[in-house]
């Protein structure tokens, strides 16, 4: 083959995987929680990982509160003031927490799915991404690496925390 039409060949391989800006929509994300993590702080874990921060200074890992304090305590101390770079809680449906993003005409949305055992992340609709047959924009899988990465970090945040004698002080 001559040198003219291999780097003929070589160019149009070249742009044609430059072109492919699909890929095919990976099974949902599958989460392990640590090991004696309430509830409650899984869902704080998953929501301080969906904002990319820290809990709230007013949640005490170490004392498990009633449903309405834990869930005002949410809105009040956290979602209220929450200024998410990228990703952003939603409503939580029974044991699933949504998180959108939403960015440049671009909209995702995941469904967290929540126990004291594992979570599980699977996209349940997008908007300009591409979605069809199979595949989605390959930049989506990127955005629910990076929202995993956060959520295990707060995870083992909270993992941390043990009991009440060795909990540390909430400091910024």
């Amino acid at each position: 083959m001559g040198y003219a039409r291999r780097t003929a060949l070589i160019l149009a391989i070249a742009l044609a995987g430059i072109g492919c800006r699909t890929v095919p929509i990976p099974p949902p994300t599958v989460i392990d929680v640590p090991p004696r993590l309430t509830g409650q702080q899984v869902e704080l874990a998953v929501i301080a990982g969906i904002l990319n921060t820290r809990p709230p200074r007013s949640y005490d890992p170490t004392h498990e509160l009633s449903q309405a304090d834990f869930d005002a305590m949410l809105v009040r101390d956290f979602l209220a003031t929450a200024h998410g770079h990228s990703w952003f809680p939603e409503a939580r449906q029974g044991d699933i927490r949504y998180a959108t993003v939403d960015t440049r005409g671009h909209y995702l949305r995941v469904a967290i799915h929540m126990n004291t055992q594992q979570l599980r992340i699977e996209i349940v609709e997008s908007r300009n991404l591409m979605q069809s047959d199979g595949v989605i924009h390959k930049t989506v899988i990127s955005w629910i690496a990076n929202l995993e990465s956060h959520i295990r970090r707060e995870l083992g945040r909270m993992a941390s925390y043990g009991t009440a004698q060795t909990a540390p002080p909430q400091t910024r």
